[in-house]
């Protein structure tokens, strides 16, 4: 494979949970400049779903009605409202004719599934009126309301007249249900079928004793409608491959109606049954036959499957078809940063380490691919300290190593870098390609030490300023087009931000007024320095090229609670 190639890959930009399946993007790059490629050279496939279900995980899908095959659950018999949101306006606000009682004052505990001593609402006396609002989060079809009391089946705490409406949104809602005098102690009411997301419980009678009257109590209050439940989830049993192995894609088949959804996470281990040492569940794949992010090589994969829909349809799944190659890229891989603390805020240099184990069942490794939302410069690239060519493509969201040799060897991979740590933990996960089948990446490991992976560096420190470092290089710059410092960069750091807040770069002249806004965006903590500079051609918001002399320009971060935080500094243009 020639080496110089490789620096014509199209490297889009990427984070770590999208960029495995972005890799379809420059995988044919790599397919054209390689031979042998293999397809997956194994599947597990499931079509008989009923007898791998694990009923512990798995909710919401009905396995029957189509043998070997699953659709969403209908709302007929579950509760819409369990564990939903509920709120509470009260008819009579005054706090002395609003229940105190430690185990009776929480709305929640109407809609928690349970009607106990520690698990009911009490409604004092004097409460007529009172509007009992559950959000169930969803549109849904609504055709029955039930109420529980408590203590169970005790007509003294009913319910003695109530109306039911329902509504889309908490502006306006149609009646559906009302009872005047009721008798029962648990009330259970149909109703014509109707789109809702909100159900309001309107109390209307209470008990009309004058000397004792009994409070009105909810041990629980449900929801349930016609129709699909709105999503639904099934969990596989665990897959046993029989060895290690590079596990690839995740494809399915079925019947999906527009406005339906079938979305596919897995798991993978070492062991037979889950537990702490599995990878977590990987970013949903949202369209089939795509990669997906897991712990490789592992031997055991769990997969789970989520239907969704936002219509009166059901999705219909048919099969899963969860691909892996027993040929390996290596044997093991496993990356570390040295050292992995720094001072925030500090320029230092680091070491990517990656120990590569190879085996008989190994390809060898192609390409290193590390993902990173920093800015970074590599310095140099070293394997065993051999004299390997190589060559290094920076991208925004990853650095792409390129060897000009197979690495099919136990070796010592070292990337050198710097960069400036400006957020208290930076993580650089990466994935290892070989050219024999570039189609099917395979993830590098970590170890754990304090809880923190081996590839996170850990920044020590608290800056003090928001906007730390800015400057503009060159300063004076020449736009004149001859190729020489025909830009200015601008490059600073954003810290202590962890929500999104307003950024603006203005450029104005020295009578103050603005020429150029070059940012107007949100942003979080943030490097703009390197290849995330922000350019500046010396052009004015309508394309002019400005005259040469004294400009200032002004970053603004807007923060809560505070001034805003400002930086004014000059930049000059020069011919």
């Amino acid at each position: 494979m020639s080496f110089n190639h490789l620096t014509f890959f199209a490297v889009p930009s990427l984070s770590f949970r999208n960029g495995v399946r972005s890799l379809l993007l420059i995988l044919p790059l790599l397919a054209v400049l390689s031979v042998g490629i293999t397809e997956a050279q194994l599947a597990i496939r499931d079509t008989t779903f009923r007898s791998i279900v694990d009923t512990g995980r798995t909710a919401d899908v009905d396995l029957t009605t189509f043998p070997n095959s699953i659709i969403l659950q209908t709302g007929t018999n579950t509760n819409l409202a369990l564990n939903k949101g509920i709120t509470v306006r009260y008819a009579n606000p005054d706090p002395s004719r609003i229940s105190s009682h430690p185990t009776a004052s929480n709305p929640a505990l109407m809609i928690d599934g349970r009607v106990a001593a520690n698990s009911f609402f009490e409604l004092l006396p004097g409460q007529e009126g009172t509007q009992i609002r559950i959000d169930l989060q969803a549109v849904r079809v609504v055709n029955r309301v039930v109420t529980r009391v408590f203590p169970a089946n005790s007509v003294n705490f009913r319910v003695r007249g109530y109306s039911i409406y329902l509504g889309l949104d908490t502006l306006s809602y149609r009646k559906v249900k009302q009872v005047v005098d009721n008798e029962r102690a648990n009330t259970d009411d149909f109703f014509d079928p109707d789109t809702a997301r909100y159900v309001l419980f309107v109390v209307e009678k209470q008990d009309p004793s004058l000397t004792n009257p009994f409070s009105t109590t909810f041990g629980e209050i449900e929801v349930y409608g016609v129709g699909y439940l709105q999503e639904g989830r099934f969990t596989s049993v665990v897959r046993d491959a029989r060895q290690p192995v590079n596990w690839g894609r995740a494809s399915w088949r079925g019947n999906i109606p527009t406005g339906t959804a079938i979305r596919m996470q897995v798991r993978t281990g070492d062991t037979p049954n889950p537990n702490a040492s599995w990878s977590p569940w990987s970013d949903e794949v949202t369209i089939s036959n795509s990669l997906f992010t897991v712990f490789e090589p592992r031997r055991y994969m769990q997969y789970r499957v989520n239907l969704y829909t936002f219509t009166i349809e059901t999705p219909r799944l048919d099969e899963v078809t969860i691909t892996y190659d027993t040929t390996l890229v290596s044997r093991r891989t496993t990356a570390r940063v040295l050292p992995q603390s720094a001072p925030i805020l500090r320029e230092a240099e680091f070491q990517y380490q990656v120990q590569v184990e190879h085996d008989g069942r190994s390809t060898g490794i192609d390409t290193l691919i590390i993902f990173t939302s920093v800015a970074i410069v590599v310095n140099s690239v070293r394997v065993n300290d051999l004299n390997i060519p190589f060559n290094v493509i920076l991208r925004p969201g990853q650095v792409v190593v390129a060897f000009g040799n197979t690495i099919n060897f136990n070796a010592t991979v070292n990337v050198g870098f710097r960069f400036t740590p400006f957020l208290e933990e930076t993580s650089f996960p990466s994935i290892v390609i070989s050219r024999q089948n570039p189609a099917n990446p395979q993830r590098v490991d970590f170890t754990t030490s304090n809880e923190t992976a081996s590839w996170t560096l850990l920044a020590s420190g608290v800056p003090e300023k928001v906007i730390v470092d800015a400057k503009a290089d060159p300063n004076p710059f020449t736009p004149n087009g001859d190729g020489k410092n025909d830009l200015t960069y601008f490059s600073f750091f954003v810290s202590n931000l962890v929500i999104e807040r307003p950024l603006q770069i203005k450029i104005y002249d020295v009578t103050g007024r603005i020429v150029r806004t070059l940012v107007d965006t949100k942003t979080t903590a943030q490097a703009f320095v390197e290849q995330n500079a922000v350019p500046w051609d010396g052009r004015d918001d309508g394309g002019r090229l400005l005259p040469p002399g004294l400009y200032i320009y002004q970053i603004v971060v807007e923060v809560d609670g505070v001034e805003p935080a400002v930086v004014t500094k000059t930049i000059s243009i020069a011919y």
